[in-house]
């Protein structure tokens, strides 16, 4: 067996979201009296992901170190939406109302592709690690997602007080996985949230590219979680 523990990114690789985000966003304005066009709201999603991308890429970026930077991120990511579509808009409140959705167990569920790779790794003895940028929520939504039963150690990052891809929240998760990290792997769907954070303590990575938009990457590439087990057992 070439690796004795694996750890998971959560966010798209263990977990989907249950509401697709357009309908969720439009049945909440809505419901605050505003209707908006397929278009206008998809618009402003670009442009609320178009900031994202550049905040969550950016050097020494903390927004996930803690509970509170999460929120205000959320609150700035949900302004840059609800300003394209309308300035007058209270995108405070509609924003709070959306990010208590999401910090909220039914919001989410496993990959069809999860349970049976989590199965087959506890077959083996294998330890399996979370190690995530999230709220101090994730444990719960673990355990409704009946996660949890599978998974030995959680490292979030708000608990933690580091957001990946810093070393330091990747040294806590080799503590934890109590063996060499030549012999721990981590998933995820980020190259510079997984891969590279992974790679600065010493941990091999693969990338989870459920979509297979890469052509190439210099680390394995899974487009289902289940290829994993090929890899822990040195066929790949």
């Amino acid at each position: 067996m070439r690796y004795h523990c694996v750890c998971f990114d959560v966010g798209m690789t263990l977990i989907n979201e249950r509401s697709n985000p357009h309908t969720l966003i439009s049945d909440v304005l809505h419901a605050s009296g505003h209707t908006v066009s397929p278009q206008a709201l998809a618009e402003g999603m670009r442009a609320a992901q178009r900031w994202y991308n550049q905040r969550y890429h950016a050097l020494h970026n903390e927004d996930w170190s803690s509970d509170a930077s999460i929120r205000a991120m959320w609150m700035r990511y949900y302004e840059e939406l609800f300003t394209v579509l309308d300035p007058a808009i209270d995108h405070a409140l509609l924003a709070a109302e959306l990010i208590s959705h999401y910090e909220s167990p039914r919001a989410w569920h496993p990959y069809a592709d999860v349970l049976p790779t989590l199965a087959a790794l506890h077959e083996r003895q294998v330890r399996i690690g979370v190690v995530s940028d999230w709220s101090s929520k994730l444990r719960p939504i673990l355990h409704a997602t009946g996660l949890s039963r599978w998974i030995d150690f959680v490292v979030g990052s708000a608990d933690a007080g580091y957001a990946k891809p810093m070393s330091e929240l990747y040294s806590i998760a080799l503590e934890r996985a109590q063996c060499p990290a030549e012999q721990v792997i981590h998933v995820g769907d980020s190259y510079r949230a997984d891969v590279l954070g992974a790679r600065s303590v010493g941990m091999a990575a693969a990338l989870l590219d459920r979509h297979q938009q890469l052509a190439r990457a210099d680390c394995p590439i899974l487009h289902d979680l289940r290829q994993l087990i090929a890899l822990v057992d040195g066929l790949d």
